[in-house]
């Protein structure tokens, strides 16, 4: 058996089964991983909540999410809008605390992060519930349900470390749905990582308010931002959010001078104009430099959005030829496998330094992310 699970074969099992996607229970039978450390976890223990961060009371028991821009005002005994969080009393509560539905071990280019310990794979872990409603989400069963809709199993930040280090792996990646629906978990987990000397990652769609964003990034190493198009109307009604506060974020975690690369998936007939890409890539130079990687990735048919057609390889190549020309020194496509342009090239003298395909090989980069044939320096994690 192999010694990961693929991401496509992951959102296959999502859709076949109808369940959680990647429930912890299944990826430590199927992975084989030794489970001593979830010996308490097996049984039917009382949930004990934990106290969310970031929220403030409104009017009597009423309160007022300040997590993110969506900034919910939530009555007693209800949740907001992600499904994850509840008013109890006056207090809000965090229901996945510790409360993981996707555990999984993956090879790290799975996650578009391909400035990160290339060939690697990391620790991933995910939870119910998400704060943006993608008419195309990819782990819709996952991200667009309430915690007692799937199966979770207990899972402390402690102990997650824990089985992190008995798979070897020094990766850990929060993704699956947005870590921002786990804030409290994925802070907690992110501080014992680094005291342990393990990387943290986050896969998010950034949105996010700036305080609670600052905060998570002094303990996260790099993080891959889905910028899912680049009108506020795409935005508005495909994904159910404002575009101006995910370009906030990214400006945030640029001068925080946190690792950052950004995914773009391309949907066809929806976000994959000529104008719409241009008026992106020229926001990106604009904001945050030429040598943010850039992944342009291709869609496929899911979820609520079902008519439109798999991405065309011209559409993509279209996207990645406009961002090199504009001055992107690092575009990908990605879900294409083989293509040419999932392998990293130096900007400077063209030499092809990383080459992915059936197998990651790294041929022409140093231990210090330096060009071995002309010495450019290429921003990443690498050793």
């Amino acid at each position: 058996m192999n010694s990961h699970i693929s991401r496509r074969k992951f959102i296959k099992d999502c859709i076949q089964k109808g369940t959680a996607i990647a429930v912890a229970s299944k990826a430590i039978t199927e992975l084989h991983w030794d489970n001593s450390v979830l010996a308490n976890t097996q049984n039917e223990t009382p949930q004990v909540l934990t106290e969310a961060m970031f929220y403030k009371q409104h009017d009597g028991v009423m309160i007022q999410c300040i997590l993110e821009p969506r900034g919910c005002i939530v009555n007693n005994q209800e949740r907001g809008y992600c499904g994850a969080r509840e008013n109890r009393d006056g207090k809000y509560f965090s229901l996945v605390y510790s409360r993981p539905s996707a555990v999984y071990v993956e090879p790290i280019e799975t996650d578009h992060f391909y400035h990160v310990h290339p060939g690697s794979q990391f620790f991933g872990l995910g939870t119910a519930g998400c704060n943006l409603g993608c008419k195309f989400c990819e782990t819709w069963n996952l991200s667009q349900v309430r915690p007692e809709e799937t199966e979770s199993q207990n899972l402390s930040p402690e102990e997650a470390i824990q089985l992190a280090q008995n798979k070897d792996c020094k990766i850990i990646d929060f993704t699956y749905n947005d870590p921002v629906i786990c804030y409290e978990y994925v802070l907690e987990t992110a501080k014992l990582a680094k005291k342990n000397g393990i990387i943290t990652l986050c896969h998010t769609a950034g949105y996010i308010n700036e305080e609670p964003l600052k905060a998570l990034l002094k303990y996260i190493d790099a993080i891959n931002v889905d910028l899912k198009g680049f009108t506020e109307d795409y935005y508005s009604k495909t994904c159910g959010v404002e575009l101006k506060y995910v370009l906030n974020t990214l400006k945030s975690i640029k001068q925080e001078k946190v690792m950052l690369e950004i995914t773009n998936l391309l949907v066809t007939g929806h976000n994959d104009s000529k104008d719409d890409i241009s008026s992106m890539i020229s926001w990106i130079t604009d904001n945050l430099g030429d040598d943010v990687p850039l992944h342009f990735s291709r869609f496929f048919p899911n979820y609520q959005l079902i008519e439109p057609l798999a991405t065309p390889e011209e559409t993509l190549e279209m996207a990645h030829d406009i961002a090199k020309s504009s001055g992107i020194k690092y575009v990908y496509i990605d879900n294409v496998p083989g293509h040419e342009y999932e392998s990293t090239y130096c900007p400077s003298c063209k030499t092809k330094l990383i080459q992915r395909g059936d197998e990651v090989t790294v041929l022409e980069l140093n231990k210090d992310g330096n060009c071995k044939k002309c010495g450019v320096k290429v921003p990443g994690i690498w050793s």
